[in-house]
């Protein structure tokens, strides 16, 4: 499997994270079709696919996890202003 370079976080992180979504899911598309059923694989071949979606997710988990990890972003609600306090 050929994975891409790691393009550069953009300013707008809701593109960069749907974006690194978009790769994903396409990756991972990509290993269903090649399990489809009836299709023609060496010994141990689907036992390969079924690990390379493994080595998929965790990239993306990766990504995501670093791009949401800049000192610039706050977990806060994007609420927080027009919340009302508990009483």
């Amino acid at each position: 499997m050929t994975l891409e370079a790691e393009p550069v976080a953009p300013a707008d992180l809701s593109a960069y994270v749907l974006t690194l979504l978009d790769d994903h899911l396409a990756a991972m598309r990509e290993i269903r079709e090649r399990l489809r059923p009836g299709g023609t694989i060496t010994p141990g071949g689907r036992r390969t696919i079924a690990l390379d979606s493994v080595e998929t997710a965790q990239l993306y988990a990766d990504r995501m996890t670093r791009a949401l990890s800049t000192p610039e972003l706050t977990l806060r609600s994007p609420y927080a202003e027009h919340e009302q306090p508990m009483l």
